[in-house]
């Protein structure tokens, strides 16, 4: 046998192995780690997405809870996870791109210790006021809170948490003065805007729902660039703070040096199953939207929310507790 045939044989071999690596993935079960309690719109996604991995699969797709640390705990030990695809991160904006700025000592690098698989879901917040109040849309509280600067609060679940980074945003570009209280916990910070400590509140639309139901609280805005579908006369915070636009979203991450091979199955897999009708429907019903990307599409997408947020913390002088 020639040496030139010999070399060409084996790249033939190598070449054809290859594909086979992707369909050998996964050989035994997949761990989604998520840094948040079960009942939240994370582990909601985390879970609907490993059952419909785990049939698809046939394989077992555990979930777990590893709480603490807005998230980071769980972030840190996937990044330092074995690089194999068999140790996944559910992410969520808070441990992904808002982490980085908002804690000086992370130990891990939200952008480059991941190979970002796809982003799942994004979704709205709703600001919602007491019933009670004098505000009664968000041009209410525009005007309220020109008038009475440093006089108008609202409710968060925590430092750096969706709703408060949200909300400092729309006090920058509405150049606006409002001030946060925060409480643990999204629930909490809804009961602070029940008892009438606090003016408004940003929220997730299923929390908020119940009680807007109940005639409690009113919707006055929604933080999207358009009204959602569930709310379509709640109007955006865009139509009058203009180019205004926060969502939040969750996302599916690898470890860094996973390899290509792994994280395009990943990819196809989380996208073909994301797109389901029944699973579509079981998100809408959160107000979640499915909004998938490729690899490299979400890995620009977290570069470009990073940068916004860190913008965002910087101005507002945003810390931890």
């Amino acid at each position: 046998m020639s040496r030139k045939f010999f070399v060409t044989t084996l790249m033939l071999l190598f070449s054809s192995a290859c594909p086979l690596w992707a369909q050998d993935f996964p050989a035994k079960p997949v761990r989604v780690v998520i840094g948040f309690s079960p009942g939240g719109s994370v582990d909601l996604v985390g879970r609907i997405l490993a059952q419909k991995l785990g049939e698809l699969w046939g394989q077992t797709v555990v979930v777990e809870n590893r709480l603490g640390a807005g998230g980071t705990i769980a972030a840190d030990f996937v990044a330092k996870s074995p690089p194999d695809g068999y140790t996944l991160l559910l992410g969520d904006i808070s441990n992904t791109a808002v982490a980085k700025s908002l804690f000086k000592t992370l130990p891990y690098d939200p952008l480059n210790d991941f190979a970002h698989v796809t982003r799942l879901v994004s979704f709205p917040l709703v600001l919602v006021a007491p019933t009670t109040s004098s505000v009664n849309n968000f041009g209410d509280l525009l005007a309220q809170a020109k008038s009475n600067p440093g006089k108008f609060r609202y409710s968060t679940g925590g430092p750096g948490t969706s709703p408060h980074i949200f909300l400092e945003m729309m006090n920058q570009m509405g150049g606006i003065r409002t001030d946060a209280v925060h409480y643990k916990g999204s629930a909490p910070a809804i009961a602070g805007l029940l008892s009438g400590d606090i003016e408004f509140s940003a929220s997730s639309i299923p929390t908020a729902k119940a009680q807007i139901d109940a005639g409690r609280i009113r919707a006055i805005a929604v933080t999207g660039r358009q009204s959602v579908t569930s709310m379509p006369n709640v109007p955006p915070i865009a139509a009058h703070i203009k180019g205004y636009e926060a969502l939040a979203f969750h996302g599916l991450h690898a470890p860094a040096k996973t390899p290509a091979h792994i994280i395009q199955k990943l990819n196809a897999d989380a996208v073909t199953v994301m797109q389901r009708p029944e699973v579509r429907r079981q998100l809408e019903q959160g107000s979640m939207d499915v909004a998938t990307m490729s690899p490299a599409e979400f890995t620009a997408y977290m570069g470009q929310q990073i940068e916004l947020w860190a913008k965002v913390i910087d101005a507002g002088k945003i810390q931890p507790n």
